[in-house]
Protein backbone atom coordinates (compact mmCIF):
# COMPACT_ATOMS: atom_id res chain seq x y z
CA UNK A 1 0.00 0.00 0.00
CA UNK A 2 1.57 3.12 -1.07
CA UNK A 3 2.12 5.87 1.79
CA UNK A 4 0.32 9.19 1.96
CA UNK A 5 3.10 12.26 2.70
CA UNK A 6 3.01 13.35 6.34
CA UNK A 7 1.78 16.39 5.75
CA UNK A 8 -1.28 15.00 3.72
CA UNK A 9 -2.05 12.76 6.61
CA UNK A 10 -1.66 15.94 8.76
CA UNK A 11 -4.55 17.42 6.84
CA UNK A 12 -6.50 14.38 6.52
CA UNK A 13 -6.62 14.27 10.39
CA UNK A 14 -7.05 18.03 10.83
CA UNK A 15 -9.82 17.49 8.36
CA UNK A 16 -11.55 14.25 10.26
CA UNK A 17 -11.45 16.18 13.47
CA UNK A 18 -13.27 19.48 12.05
CA UNK A 19 -15.88 17.17 10.64
CA UNK A 20 -16.21 15.56 14.09
CA UNK A 21 -16.25 18.90 15.83
CA UNK A 22 -18.88 19.59 12.99
CA UNK A 23 -21.05 16.84 14.03
CA UNK A 24 -21.13 16.92 17.55
CA UNK A 25 -21.84 20.62 17.58
CA UNK A 26 -24.44 20.14 14.72
CA UNK A 27 -26.06 17.44 16.83
CA UNK A 28 -25.97 19.11 19.76
CA UNK A 29 -28.14 21.68 18.24
CA UNK A 30 -25.50 24.51 18.13
CA UNK A 31 -24.55 26.67 15.26
CA UNK A 32 -21.66 28.30 16.09
CA UNK A 33 -19.64 26.92 13.83
CA UNK A 34 -21.53 28.21 11.07
CA UNK A 35 -19.48 31.58 11.47
CA UNK A 36 -17.14 30.65 13.54
CA UNK A 37 -14.60 27.72 11.81
CA UNK A 38 -11.20 28.65 13.19
CA UNK A 39 -11.97 28.82 16.60
CA UNK A 40 -13.81 25.37 15.87
CA UNK A 41 -10.43 24.23 14.54
CA UNK A 42 -8.57 25.31 16.93
CA UNK A 43 -11.20 23.69 19.65
CA UNK A 44 -11.27 20.17 18.39
CA UNK A 45 -8.09 19.17 19.64
CA UNK A 46 -8.12 20.86 23.44
CA UNK A 47 -8.42 19.62 26.81
CA UNK A 48 -12.17 21.13 26.97
CA UNK A 49 -13.17 19.56 23.68
CA UNK A 50 -11.67 15.94 25.34
CA UNK A 51 -13.54 16.99 28.35
CA UNK A 52 -16.87 17.08 26.94
CA UNK A 53 -17.63 20.72 26.96
CA UNK A 54 -18.70 22.92 23.99
CA UNK A 55 -18.69 26.96 23.24
CA UNK A 56 -21.98 27.52 25.27
CA UNK A 57 -20.38 25.91 28.14
CA UNK A 58 -17.98 29.01 28.39
CA UNK A 59 -19.53 31.30 26.12
CA UNK A 60 -23.19 30.96 26.91
CA UNK A 61 -25.49 32.40 24.60
CA UNK A 62 -28.35 30.83 22.73
CA UNK A 63 -26.89 27.77 20.30
CA UNK A 64 -29.84 27.78 18.06
CA UNK A 65 -29.75 31.08 16.67
CA UNK A 66 -28.08 31.13 13.55
CA UNK A 67 -26.99 34.49 13.16
CA UNK A 68 -25.36 37.25 15.41
CA UNK A 69 -28.47 37.66 17.50
CA UNK A 70 -27.46 34.33 19.33
CA UNK A 71 -25.04 36.81 21.13
CA UNK A 72 -27.97 38.98 22.34
CA UNK A 73 -28.87 36.94 25.07
CA UNK A 74 -28.99 37.68 28.76
CA UNK A 75 -26.16 34.42 29.47
CA UNK A 76 -23.74 35.31 26.40
CA UNK A 77 -20.35 35.92 27.93
CA UNK A 78 -17.69 37.34 25.83
CA UNK A 79 -15.26 39.03 28.30
CA UNK A 80 -13.66 42.44 26.81
CA UNK A 81 -11.36 42.93 30.01
CA UNK A 82 -8.63 40.56 31.47
CA UNK A 83 -10.20 40.36 34.75
CA UNK A 84 -13.40 39.60 33.52
CA UNK A 85 -11.20 36.32 31.81
CA UNK A 86 -10.05 35.68 34.99
CA UNK A 87 -13.48 35.55 36.53
CA UNK A 88 -15.21 33.53 33.52
CA UNK A 89 -12.27 30.82 33.75
CA UNK A 90 -12.55 30.59 37.60
CA UNK A 91 -16.48 30.00 37.25
CA UNK A 92 -15.36 26.17 36.46
CA UNK A 93 -12.14 26.25 38.03
CA UNK A 94 -12.95 27.51 41.05
CA UNK A 95 -16.03 24.34 41.10
CA UNK A 96 -15.04 21.25 43.46
CA UNK A 97 -17.53 19.55 41.84
CA UNK A 98 -16.45 20.31 37.93
CA UNK A 99 -12.99 19.85 38.90
CA UNK A 100 -12.63 17.08 41.46
CA UNK A 101 -12.78 14.21 38.38
CA UNK A 102 -10.09 15.72 37.13
CA UNK A 103 -7.61 15.95 39.97
CA UNK A 104 -7.29 19.68 39.43
CA UNK A 105 -6.98 22.25 42.47
CA UNK A 106 -9.71 25.02 42.72
CA UNK A 107 -7.83 27.68 44.37
CA UNK A 108 -6.03 29.10 41.14
CA UNK A 109 -7.92 32.38 41.11
CA UNK A 110 -7.12 33.02 44.75
CA UNK A 111 -3.65 32.06 44.11
CA UNK A 112 -3.17 34.40 40.95
CA UNK A 113 -4.81 37.04 42.77
CA UNK A 114 -1.68 36.99 45.25
CA UNK A 115 1.19 37.00 42.56
CA UNK A 116 1.99 40.10 40.95
CA UNK A 117 0.47 39.82 37.72
CA UNK A 118 -3.32 39.05 40.10
CA UNK A 119 -2.56 42.21 42.07
CA UNK A 120 -1.47 44.47 39.00
CA UNK A 121 -4.74 43.72 37.74
CA UNK A 122 -7.36 43.42 40.65
CA UNK A 123 -5.67 46.08 42.60
CA UNK A 124 -4.23 48.47 39.41
CA UNK A 125 -6.54 47.49 37.10
CA UNK A 126 -3.86 47.01 34.46
CA UNK A 127 -4.55 45.35 31.36
CA UNK A 128 -1.11 44.80 30.10
CA UNK A 129 -0.23 42.00 33.10
CA UNK A 130 -0.58 38.04 32.16
CA UNK A 131 -3.74 36.27 33.05
CA UNK A 132 -5.16 32.67 32.00
CA UNK A 133 -5.25 32.69 28.31
CA UNK A 134 -2.27 34.47 28.11
CA UNK A 135 -0.20 31.31 29.36
CA UNK A 136 -2.60 28.38 28.39
CA UNK A 137 -4.05 29.57 25.16
CA UNK A 138 -8.18 30.62 24.65
CA UNK A 139 -9.55 27.99 22.25
CA UNK A 140 -6.15 25.63 21.95
CA UNK A 141 -5.57 24.99 25.47
CA UNK A 142 -3.95 21.65 26.21
CA UNK A 143 -3.50 19.84 29.18
CA UNK A 144 0.11 20.68 30.90
CA UNK A 145 1.28 16.96 30.03
CA UNK A 146 1.07 17.68 26.15
CA UNK A 147 4.41 18.22 24.87
CA UNK A 148 2.39 21.32 22.23
CA UNK A 149 0.84 22.82 25.35
CA UNK A 150 2.30 26.48 26.76
CA UNK A 151 2.82 25.63 29.86
CA UNK A 152 4.86 22.55 29.14
CA UNK A 153 8.14 22.23 31.19
CA UNK A 154 10.10 22.64 27.20
CA UNK A 155 7.82 25.45 26.49
CA UNK A 156 7.25 27.59 29.88
CA UNK A 157 10.56 29.76 29.17
CA UNK A 158 8.65 30.67 26.23
CA UNK A 159 5.66 31.44 27.59
CA UNK A 160 7.13 33.35 30.14
CA UNK A 161 9.25 34.98 27.36
CA UNK A 162 6.21 36.61 25.65
CA UNK A 163 6.35 39.38 27.92
CA UNK A 164 9.65 38.65 29.78
CA UNK A 165 11.35 39.15 27.24
CA UNK A 166 9.97 42.49 25.90
CA UNK A 167 12.14 44.95 26.88
CA UNK A 168 9.62 47.80 26.01
CA UNK A 169 7.02 45.89 28.76
CA UNK A 170 9.31 45.48 31.17
CA UNK A 171 10.72 49.11 30.78
CA UNK A 172 7.58 50.26 32.30
CA UNK A 173 7.79 48.39 35.50
CA UNK A 174 11.50 48.66 35.99
CA UNK A 175 12.32 44.78 35.31
CA UNK A 176 15.49 43.39 33.11
CA UNK A 177 13.90 42.22 29.93
CA UNK A 178 16.20 39.29 29.18
CA UNK A 179 15.92 36.84 32.34
CA UNK A 180 14.67 34.30 29.60
CA UNK A 181 17.74 34.89 28.05
CA UNK A 182 20.24 34.10 30.97
CA UNK A 183 18.11 31.32 31.81
CA UNK A 184 19.33 29.83 28.84
CA UNK A 185 22.77 30.08 29.46
CA UNK A 186 21.71 28.39 32.89
CA UNK A 187 22.79 24.82 33.80
CA UNK A 188 19.51 24.04 34.50
CA UNK A 189 18.17 25.00 30.72
CA UNK A 190 21.19 22.73 29.92
CA UNK A 191 19.09 20.14 31.90
CA UNK A 192 15.89 20.99 30.25
CA UNK A 193 17.05 21.04 26.39
CA UNK A 194 19.99 19.38 25.61
CA UNK A 195 19.53 16.33 28.24
CA UNK A 196 15.49 16.35 28.02
CA UNK A 197 15.15 16.41 31.95
CA UNK A 198 11.72 17.36 32.63
CA UNK A 199 12.09 18.11 36.45
CA UNK A 200 14.48 20.25 35.81
CA UNK A 201 13.56 23.78 36.92
CA UNK A 202 11.73 26.32 35.19
CA UNK A 203 10.53 29.60 35.61
CA UNK A 204 7.31 28.24 37.52
CA UNK A 205 9.96 26.22 39.53
CA UNK A 206 11.05 29.20 41.43
CA UNK A 207 8.47 31.91 41.00
CA UNK A 208 5.32 29.68 40.85
CA UNK A 209 2.53 29.31 38.22
CA UNK A 210 -0.39 30.96 39.37
CA UNK A 211 0.76 32.84 42.01
CA UNK A 212 4.12 33.91 40.88
CA UNK A 213 5.66 35.86 42.87
CA UNK A 214 9.49 36.92 42.88
CA UNK A 215 11.38 35.72 46.02
CA UNK A 216 12.83 38.11 47.83
CA UNK A 217 16.80 38.08 48.46
CA UNK A 218 16.07 36.66 51.93
CA UNK A 219 14.16 33.96 50.64
CA UNK A 220 15.88 32.51 47.42
CA UNK A 221 18.49 30.68 49.42
CA UNK A 222 14.94 28.88 50.67
CA UNK A 223 13.32 28.66 47.19
CA UNK A 224 17.08 26.82 46.04
CA UNK A 225 16.54 24.63 49.05
CA UNK A 226 13.48 22.93 47.70
CA UNK A 227 15.42 21.22 45.12
CA UNK A 228 18.93 21.33 46.59
CA UNK A 229 18.31 20.11 50.21
CA UNK A 230 21.47 18.94 51.31
CA UNK A 231 23.55 21.85 49.46
CA UNK A 232 20.70 24.12 51.45
CA UNK A 233 21.60 21.90 54.85
CA UNK A 234 25.30 21.94 54.24
CA UNK A 235 25.70 26.27 53.94
CA UNK A 236 23.96 26.71 56.69
CA UNK A 237 26.96 25.31 58.52
CA UNK A 238 29.26 27.43 56.74
CA UNK A 239 30.91 31.08 57.41
CA UNK A 240 28.85 32.36 54.72
CA UNK A 241 25.36 31.52 56.27
CA UNK A 242 25.32 34.40 58.78
CA UNK A 243 26.44 37.11 56.39
CA UNK A 244 23.49 35.65 54.54
CA UNK A 245 21.36 36.23 57.46
CA UNK A 246 22.37 39.36 58.16
CA UNK A 247 21.64 40.83 54.78
CA UNK A 248 25.69 40.76 53.80
CA UNK A 249 25.71 38.23 51.53
CA UNK A 250 23.24 37.18 48.49
CA UNK A 251 23.15 33.05 49.52
CA UNK A 252 22.93 31.00 46.43
CA UNK A 253 22.70 33.74 43.74
CA UNK A 254 25.73 35.39 45.18
CA UNK A 255 28.00 32.71 43.68
CA UNK A 256 25.98 30.66 41.00
CA UNK A 257 23.93 33.67 39.75
CA UNK A 258 20.35 34.37 39.59
CA UNK A 259 18.11 33.03 36.23
CA UNK A 260 21.47 31.86 34.35
CA UNK A 261 22.28 29.51 37.10
CA UNK A 262 25.66 27.76 37.01
CA UNK A 263 26.78 24.32 38.22
CA UNK A 264 29.22 24.41 41.05
CA UNK A 265 32.44 23.78 39.69
CA UNK A 266 36.53 24.53 40.56
CA UNK A 267 36.50 27.19 37.79
CA UNK A 268 33.28 28.80 39.32
CA UNK A 269 35.28 28.93 43.07
CA UNK A 270 38.15 30.71 41.35
CA UNK A 271 35.40 33.56 39.38
CA UNK A 272 32.86 34.17 42.60
CA UNK A 273 35.50 34.28 45.86
CA UNK A 274 37.33 37.11 44.52
CA UNK A 275 34.08 39.21 44.11
CA UNK A 276 34.41 39.50 48.01
CA UNK A 277 37.73 38.27 49.10
CA UNK A 278 40.41 39.62 46.13
CA UNK A 279 42.99 40.91 49.26
CA UNK A 280 41.89 38.05 51.51
CA UNK A 281 44.82 35.94 51.26
CA UNK A 282 43.66 33.74 54.27
CA UNK A 283 39.74 33.15 52.43
CA UNK A 284 41.28 32.56 49.05
CA UNK A 285 43.77 29.76 50.87
CA UNK A 286 40.98 27.77 52.16
CA UNK A 287 39.47 28.61 48.23
CA UNK A 288 42.26 26.76 46.47
CA UNK A 289 42.47 23.94 49.07
CA UNK A 290 39.10 22.84 48.75
CA UNK A 291 39.50 23.70 44.66
CA UNK A 292 42.44 21.17 44.69
CA UNK A 293 40.47 18.35 46.73
CA UNK A 294 37.84 18.48 43.98
CA UNK A 295 39.94 18.68 41.23
CA UNK A 296 42.44 15.83 42.12
CA UNK A 297 39.73 13.57 43.08
CA UNK A 298 37.77 14.66 40.02
CA UNK A 299 41.13 13.82 37.85
CA UNK A 300 41.71 10.37 40.08
CA UNK A 301 38.69 9.30 39.00
CA UNK A 302 38.65 10.34 35.50
CA UNK A 303 41.83 8.75 35.03
CA UNK A 304 40.44 5.27 37.22
CA UNK A 305 37.09 5.38 34.58
CA UNK A 306 39.29 5.82 31.51
CA UNK A 307 41.48 2.56 32.57
CA UNK A 308 38.56 0.53 33.34
CA UNK A 309 36.67 1.09 29.94
CA UNK A 310 39.71 0.55 28.39
CA UNK A 311 40.04 -2.75 30.19
CA UNK A 312 36.22 -3.46 29.27
CA UNK A 313 36.66 -2.75 25.55
CA UNK A 314 39.40 -5.59 25.90
CA UNK A 315 37.12 -8.39 27.53
CA UNK A 316 38.43 -8.30 30.71
CA UNK A 317 36.02 -8.72 33.36
CA UNK A 318 35.32 -5.46 35.15
CA UNK A 319 32.25 -5.47 36.61
CA UNK A 320 33.91 -5.51 40.61
CA UNK A 321 35.40 -2.36 39.39
CA UNK A 322 32.77 -1.04 37.53
CA UNK A 323 30.63 -0.70 41.29
CA UNK A 324 34.10 0.50 42.96
CA UNK A 325 33.86 3.62 40.60
CA UNK A 326 30.15 4.65 41.08
CA UNK A 327 31.31 4.51 44.78
CA UNK A 328 33.77 6.60 43.89
CA UNK A 329 31.71 8.67 41.86
CA UNK A 330 29.45 9.26 44.82
CA UNK A 331 32.47 10.57 46.92
CA UNK A 332 33.66 12.89 44.17
CA UNK A 333 29.92 14.02 44.03
CA UNK A 334 29.43 14.60 47.70
CA UNK A 335 32.36 16.60 47.20
CA UNK A 336 30.43 19.05 45.32
CA UNK A 337 27.98 19.42 48.10
CA UNK A 338 30.33 19.40 50.94
CA UNK A 339 32.65 22.45 49.73
CA UNK A 340 29.39 24.77 50.69
CA UNK A 341 30.82 24.57 54.09
CA UNK A 342 34.08 25.54 53.07
CA UNK A 343 34.99 23.07 56.26
CA UNK A 344 38.55 21.27 55.02
CA UNK A 345 38.18 18.55 58.01
CA UNK A 346 34.90 17.96 56.72
CA UNK A 347 36.14 17.36 52.83
CA UNK A 348 39.65 15.69 53.20
CA UNK A 349 38.19 12.61 55.11
CA UNK A 350 35.49 12.28 51.98
CA UNK A 351 38.58 12.78 48.99
CA UNK A 352 40.71 9.81 50.93
CA UNK A 353 37.91 7.62 50.96
CA UNK A 354 37.53 8.38 47.33
CA UNK A 355 41.09 8.31 46.23
CA UNK A 356 41.27 4.89 48.47
CA UNK A 357 38.92 3.45 45.80
CA UNK A 358 40.30 4.57 42.59
CA UNK A 359 43.11 3.18 44.17
CA UNK A 360 41.96 -0.42 44.77
CA UNK A 361 40.07 0.10 41.22
CA UNK A 362 43.84 0.57 39.52
CA UNK A 363 44.98 -2.46 41.48
CA UNK A 364 42.51 -4.82 40.43
CA UNK A 365 43.12 -3.75 36.84
CA UNK A 366 46.60 -4.34 37.50
CA UNK A 367 45.91 -7.68 39.08
CA UNK A 368 43.61 -8.42 35.57
CA UNK A 369 45.79 -7.59 33.10
CA UNK A 370 48.59 -9.17 34.89
CA UNK A 371 46.24 -12.31 34.71
CA UNK A 372 45.81 -11.49 30.86
CA UNK A 373 49.38 -11.74 30.29
CA UNK A 374 50.38 -15.21 31.83
CA UNK A 375 47.78 -16.41 30.19
CA UNK A 376 49.39 -15.18 26.83
CA UNK A 377 52.93 -16.29 28.03
CA UNK A 378 51.01 -19.73 28.86
CA UNK A 379 49.61 -20.01 25.63
CA UNK A 380 52.72 -19.92 23.72
CA UNK A 381 54.10 -22.87 23.93
CA UNK A 382 50.97 -24.35 22.90
CA UNK A 383 50.80 -22.11 19.72
CA UNK A 384 54.20 -22.88 18.80
CA UNK A 385 53.33 -26.73 19.45
CA UNK A 386 50.03 -26.51 17.12
CA UNK A 387 52.07 -24.44 14.35
CA UNK A 388 54.80 -26.94 14.43
CA UNK A 389 52.18 -29.80 13.94
CA UNK A 390 50.37 -27.76 11.72
CA UNK A 391 53.64 -27.79 9.57
CA UNK A 392 54.09 -31.41 9.97
CA UNK A 393 51.02 -32.31 8.83
CA UNK A 394 51.46 -30.09 5.56
CA UNK A 395 54.64 -32.00 4.82
CA UNK A 396 53.31 -35.58 5.72
CA UNK A 397 50.42 -34.63 3.22
CA UNK A 398 52.94 -33.33 0.54
CA UNK A 399 54.99 -36.24 0.76
CA UNK A 400 51.83 -39.20 0.50
CA UNK A 401 50.58 -37.03 -2.57
CA UNK A 402 54.06 -37.26 -4.11
CA UNK A 403 54.28 -41.64 -3.61
CA UNK A 404 50.60 -41.62 -4.87
CA UNK A 405 51.58 -39.89 -7.99
CA UNK A 406 53.79 -42.55 -9.02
Amino acid sequence: MQRLPQRRTHVIAIACCLLMASAAARAEGISCLNCHTNEMHQFSASAHAQAGLNCVDCHGGDPKITDETAHTTDNFRSPNTKQGIAELCASCHSDVRKMNPYGLATDQLAQYKTSKHGEQLFEHNDQNVAVCVDCHGVHDILSPKTPGSRVYPTNIPQTCGRCHSNAKLMDQYKLPGDVVAQYKTSYHATMLFEKGDLSAPTCVTCHGSHGASPPGTAQVGEVCGKCHVRQRELFGKSPHAEAAAAGLFGGCISCHGNHGIQKASVELFAKTCVQCHAKDEKELGVRDAVATLIRDSQSQYDQAQARVHEATVRGLATDDEQLLLQEANTQVTQLEALQHTLALDQLKPVAAHSEELVKLTESNIAGLERVERWKRVALTPIWIFLAVMAVLFWLKRRQIEKWGGR
